[in-house]
């Protein structure tokens, strides 16, 4: 029997209603911790490879752990904001932001690692995505495969204004978002890049469009840490000079939710 296609995974057979409500779940978890379950806004990033981007927001905001052990809640120019811990992929990256958006989230600020598919695109560069090919599986239970998944509100503009006052190039346009790391064909990348992406990662599709399911305003901002385009791929993950790209990151992100804060965008 052939899988169904991602256009019939919206198929709800009748009764639409989520047997596990983020909601409720996150109620129930901040019940448990004795813990306030959010912020209005959330700063994202990736525990699993980039551990000081997750440090340095952490003593920013003067965050302490919540509701859950990934996810801490400080404060950015007296507004409460939370911080979370994501894990690669488009699954488990959007289970988290769904929980954190359940908690009160309505801006989302994102920080990950892209690789490049530019030659003038190179590593410690930023991109500033403000659209995505949908190549991961988690978006298409939230909108059908005629969605286009984009990202151009206060959140994105935060960060642009941000990135671009500091020393490292900056980049806006298109990305590739893939569930399959170890299948980026060399001619797909080649097809991609002509096509005009900048880079390729494994979750922007999926944060843009639950964000526009869920009506909040998402930005994210990736580190170059690898060159796509390369026959010799190597990356810098790890690296002493990654761990500096990624507080600089960071310090990004945070002065992005100051403006957003402050209204300065």
């Amino acid at each position: 029997m052939c899988p169904k296609l991602p256009n019939d995974w919206l198929e709800d057979y009748g009764d639409n209603e989520p047997v596990i409500d983020p909601g409720r779940h996150v109620r129930e978890l901040a019940e448990r911790a004795a813990a306030e379950p959010g912020s209005e806004s959330a700063l994202l990033t990736f525990a699993s490879f980039m551990s000081p981007t997750v440090g340095t927001i952490s003593a920013d905001l003067d965050a302490h752990q919540t509701w859950r052990p990934s996810v801490s809640l400080g404060t950015l120019d007296g507004s409460p904001a939370a911080v979370a811990e994501l894990s690669a992929g488009a699954a488990p990256t959007i289970m988290l932001v769904e929980e954190c958006i359940a908690g009160g989230a309505r801006t989302v600020l994102v920080g990950g690692a892209v690789g490049s598919l530019q030659r003038h695109i190179t590593i410690g560069d930023y991109i500033v995505p403000t659209s995505a090919r949908r190549e991961e599986g988690t978006s298409f239970h939230y909108a059908g495969s005629d969605h286009e998944a984009t990202a151009s509100g206060p959140a994105t503009q935060a960060l642009l204004k941000a990135a671009r006052d500091g020393p490292r190039r900056v980049h806006e346009g298109p990305v590739w978002s893939t569930d399959a790391l170890y299948r980026e064909f060399r001619g797909k990348a080649v097809h991609y890049a002509a096509e005009g992406d900048l880079g390729v990662d494994m979750e922007t599709s999926a944060l843009m469009t639950v964000a526009a399911v869920r009506g909040v305003d998402v930005g994210i901002i990736l580190t170059v840490s690898d060159h796509i385009f390369d026959p010799h791929w190597g990356n810098i993950f790890g690296t002493p000079g990654f761990n500096k790209n990624c507080v600089e990151l960071a310090r990004i992100m945070v002065s992005a939710g100051r403006k957003l804060v402050t209204g300065t965008v």
